[in-house]
């Protein structure tokens, strides 16, 4: 069912973690308010859920269930809003991208978790945590990147209408209003054209997720509307392989084969980029696009748990 036949009332719920749902916590990081869920006994390495952009904490929800349904979910699990995400406060000024990796350490020195910890990120989350295991080596015993690793190169040529279009988002010469939608459904139908391969219970989760309510009926993407700046830089994909070149930990790499994201970079690069890493294993979900890990949380979750296996029997 596609957008223009989008059920007039909402599908039935997608399988959530209720328990991770209700755990909002909040900390003051460097005066900031930092949001976080965590659920679990705090023993053993804990298992970091990071998010993608636009994204926020409660998008794990559904591949935490499924770990649940794999009896893999005894352990202390902790998932942070990014800065400007969900419930944390938003940032005054730009967001810069090393702020993520700095976030995610002083969470973990906040939180008191000194133990090296299994890192999984989604699409952005993926990224901050794999640069974050290359700077930190010691604090990470396993990585796991969701669709994460294929973001084209930034091209260099592309450097003055970059800085262009930041001058005038960041002077006010270009709106930086929040993206207003009629209603859930109004949004999902969106996600829809974006996501092709969900189905409608995905689509409500996520836009339910991602949704809050403006107060005159309508609804904004709960982020940050400064995150839709086009940044005066891009990713470089030297400095990154530079990075998970000192990743020491074991890595599982999880792409969807009817991910978006495929079709930045051709598969000869990708391939060059996962040889970075000294051991990884490597599975594309053939069926799944870039939320695989909410549009089939039971074959993330099986995958998923066989590495943490692996992790396991290490420490």
């Amino acid at each position: 069912m596609r957008p223009t036949d989008m059920p007039d009332s909402e599908p039935p719920a997608l399988a959530a973690h209720g328990e991770f749902l209700a755990a909002l916590a909040q900390q003051t990081l460097a005066g900031r308010r930092q949001a976080y869920r965590r659920i679990g006994p705090q023993r053993g390495p804990a298992l970091v859920l990071l998010h993608g952009l636009m994204d926020n904490s409660a998008g794990f929800a559904p591949l935490l269930a499924a770990l649940e349904a794999e009896h893999a979910l005894d352990r202390d699990i902790i998932a942070p809003d990014w800065r400007g995400h969900g419930e944390s406060e938003a940032t005054p000024g730009a967001y810069w991208f090393p702020h993520y990796l700095a976030d995610l350490e002083t969470l973990l020195d906040t939180l008191g978790v000194a133990e090296p910890v299994v890192l999984i990120g989604h699409s952005m989350g993926g990224q901050v945590a794999s640069l974050y295991a290359g700077a930190r080596p010691e604090r990470v015993a396993g990585l796991v990147a969701l669709d994460s690793l294929n973001v084209p190169d930034s091209d260099p040529n592309d450097s003055p209408a970059r800085y262009r279009d930041w001058l005038d988002t960041v002077t006010g010469r270009a709106s930086q209003d929040p993206r207003v939608y009629a209603s859930v459904a109004d949004f999902a139908a969106r996600l829809a054209r974006r996501y092709p391969e969900l189905d409608n219970a995905a689509l409500f989760y996520l836009a339910r997720a991602w949704l809050r309510p403006t107060g005159d009926g309508r609804q904004c993407l709960g982020i940050d509307p400064a995150h839709h700046r086009r940044m005066p830089y891009g990713f470089r994909a030297a400095e990154a392989c530079a990075l998970w070149r000192d990743v020491q930990c074991p890595v599982l790499c999880l792409d969807g084969g009817r991910s978006q994201a495929t079709l930045f970079i051709d598969a000869e690069t990708r391939a060059a980029r996962r040889a970075c890493f000294a051991d990884i294993e490597h599975r594309t979900l053939a069926h799944c696009g870039h939320m695989l890990h909410v549009q089939d949380a039971p074959a993330v979750a099986e995958r998923l748990h066989a590495f943490l296996r692996r992790i396991d029997a290490r420490t």
